[in-house]
């Protein structure tokens, strides 16, 4: 760790550095693009340097697999990379690096960003290495996230660039386009989606209540007392739920929690209502299962009159069954729009005109607050209408989900906010007559000629245009060389397989097995921790190729070597060196005993009969154990292995014998 904080020393050094140099210079002006790359350049090199410098004098090392000349190209391109993400990130946060705080704190994000990448990215952090460790879907699928990493990446690097372009072009007009009021839209759109999405999905999980599935049975006395608890943390949790209430079959309301002066409150029994007259009852009880009624938005009426101060309200409603599949009833959630409104008041900040929200019916739910919000609510003011202050645009934006229309009141720029239980939860696409009717609502922004830069207009659309063709061109690219490099991993991962595994039984080859006996045995010596090897090897196995074919042979080979993995630790490497003979790798095996009792797990499990065709199998397993002592080659622990395996068959009453216990014994 502390090459990496002399690595950090170096960068944040050099970084400020190079910015006050930068500022000597005096061209971020007329050529900010040029001072970001020449900044980035600079960088790059010293970077360069400094994990250069490094690994001369062994301080670093290069993670396995990549040597000095790849590390070092690496780190160029990730430092290169940081300097240019956070140079052109300043000024889209209006900030200037000319200030010591803001060049101090970049330098810090510069050198810490890039040292943890280097450190994360490159460098060795580990002392023992896997041979083959990962397989050929880990492969692909890591070789997929680094490029589309590298993909998203570069396009965020070039989004960036084209920001700080268009920002120091037009600056003051960026807010003015019909495209980018549009686009906020969405934005808002999806804001109040979310809202409805939340409240849908927390009706639909009351409908699937354990505690309301035995209040329909009436198997547990205490159910409904539970249910109303359930229905009052939600309702505190989430305060923006007026009312939450459980309605049967006939529409009588069993358990209702309202929100009350002082939190919600569960209401008595003889304050229940009759609700089964009214359209948000008789809508959501026609649903099937799993799909979530969604009202209009109105204002709450309470005893007939309408709750003043005025509380909208959207009402979510899912239908119960029993565990019979017998409706039993509705869930529904009266949820206060306020916090919509206060979302929309916020949202307004980004927009360039005046924000509205209308119903279906071209009533304003938001805006116009004075003379013609919620008229539908009032017979009196029901001619309130877009279409009487504005005539003849209605039409358009509520046959059309999303555009703009160019009216002498100026521009309205509109987007649809459809709300409807197959849109929010339902798969099914298409409704039944059946089915309540869809509700939408209109987002408008309706913003004047002086609102909006002709200058603007006419740069923006090149500039999008230019970024879509290079996000095309480039991810097509980066898509076949994808395709390319896949093809080689496939390749190369064949290849390996017929170098390093048993074809038969999936197991490590004797080649493989002999170099990562070698890992281990270093590892061994550096931990001094102990090793053993064992090897293993079927009794009287010809007889039964001679018996039953080949095919039963290869068969009770596969079967042993599935019994040793089974019985084996994941970290115990298991190969098969040719015919009916196998080893196994056990690194930090514990004691003597625990050893033995591993041997006998796998004789246990080689006892078992296997079943072929029908026809029972019996095998037996002979092993021999060394456990490597120090100073011992490898050549010498594989042939002590091998010597007791063979003394263990020649055993008849133990088939498990130790390489040590053949030396005390010919002593």
């Amino acid at each position: 760790m502390l090459a990496r904080l002399l690595l950090f020393i170096i960068l944040i050094t050099a970084d400020m550095l190079t910015i006050y140099g930068m500022q000597a210079l005096d061209i971020a002006i007329s050529f900010f693009w040029l001072e970001t790359f020449l900044n980035a350049t600079i960088m790059a090199l010293a970077t360069i340097l400094a994990v250069r410098v490094l690994i001369h004098f062994q301080q670093l090392k290069p993670s396995v697999g990549l040597n000095a000349e790849s590390l070092l190209l690496r780190s160029g391109l990730i430092a290169f990379a940081v300097e240019t993400v956070l140079s052109l990130s300043l000024p889209l946060l209006k900030l200037s690096s000319a200030g010591f705080p803001t060049g101090i704190t970049c330098g810090l994000l510069f050198a810490l960003l890039t040292t943890v990448l280097i450190h994360y990215l490159l460098l060795q952090t580990s002392e023992i290495t896997e041979v083959n460790h990962r397989s050929l879907i880990e492969k692909v699928l890591a070789l997929r996230g680094v490029l589309l990493l590298a993909y998203l990446f570069s396009l965020s690097l070039f989004l960036l660039l084209l920001l700080n372009i268009y920002q120091q072009q037009h600056l003051t007009n960026i807010k003015q386009s019909i495209t980018q009021e549009q686009q906020q839209l969405t934005l808002i759109r999806n804001g109040l989606n979310d809202h409805i999405d939340k409240a849908a999905l927390d009706t639909r999980m009351l409908a699937l209540q354990d505690n309301l599935q035995h209040l329909l049975i009436g198997d547990d006395p205490d159910a409904a007392t539970r249910l109303a608890h359930d229905y009052l943390s939600l309702a505190t949790i989430k305060p923006s739920y007026e009312q939450i209430r459980f309605i049967d079959e006939k529409g009588i309301e069993r358990i209702r929690v309202d929100q009350g002066r002082l939190g919600p409150v569960v209401t008595q029994p003889n304050r229940m209502q009759d609700k089964h007259q009214r359209y948000y009852f008789t809508d959501a009880f026609k649903l099937s299962p799993g799909q979530v009624y969604i009202s209009r938005m109105d204002l709450n009426i309470e005893n007939g009159r309408i709750e003043l101060p005025f509380k909208p309200i959207v009402r979510l409603a899912t239908p119960v069954f029993d565990q019979q599949g017998e409706k039993r009833g509705i869930v529904i959630i009266n949820l206060n729009s306020s916090a919509l409104f206060s979302q929309l008041k916020h949202e307004a900040k980004n927009i360039t005109g005046e924000l509205m929200l209308l119903n279906d019916e071209g009533y304003w739910l938001f805006g116009r607050e004075r003379d013609a919000a919620w008229a539908f609510m009032f017979p009196r003011y029901k001619d309130r209408t877009i279409d009487k202050y504005y005539p003849g645009i209605w039409p358009t934006i509520k046959t059309d989900q999303q555009g703009y229309i160019t009216s002498p009141a100026g521009y309205f720029i509109f987007e649809t906010i459809s709300i409807s239980h197959n849109d929010i939860l339902d798969t099914v696409q298409t409704r039944s007559p059946s089915e309540p009717h869809r509700h939408e609502w209109k987002l408008i922004s309706l913003a004047s000629d002086a609102d909006f830069s002709a200058a603007y207009r006419n740069m923006l659309p090149p500039l999008i245009m230019f970024f879509i063709l290079t996000s095309i061109i480039t991810g097509v690219g980066t898509l076949l060389y994808f395709r390319i490099q896949r093809k080689h991993l496939t390749a190369q991962q064949k290849i390996e397989q017929l170098a390093h595994f048993d074809q038969l039984t999936g197991l490590y080859n004797r080649n493989l097995f002999i170099e990562l006996l070698e890992l281990q045995l270093a590892q061994s010596r550096r931990k001094k921790e102990p090793l053993a090897v064992i090897y293993m090897d079927l009794d009287h196995f010809k007889p039964i190729n001679d018996q039953y074919g080949h095919q039963a042979g290869d068969f009770v080979l596969k079967e042993a070597a599935t019994r040793m993995r089974e019985v084996l630790r994941d970290t115990d490497s298991i190969a098969r060196l040719g015919g009916d003979e196998f080893a196994a790798i056990l690194p930090s095996h514990g004691t003597r005993r625990q050893l033995s009792i591993i041997a006998q797990r796998v004789i246990a499990s080689m006892q078992q009969p296997i079943n072929y065709n029908g026809q029972v199998i019996n095998i037996s397993l002979s092993i021999g154990i060394a456990i490597h002592f120090k100073g011992q080659p490898l050549e010498a622990l594989l042939h002590e292995a091998d010597l007791a395996m063979y003394e263990a068959k020649r055993s008849k009453d133990v088939h498990f014998k130790y390489a040590d216990e053949l030396s005390t014994a010919s002593v």
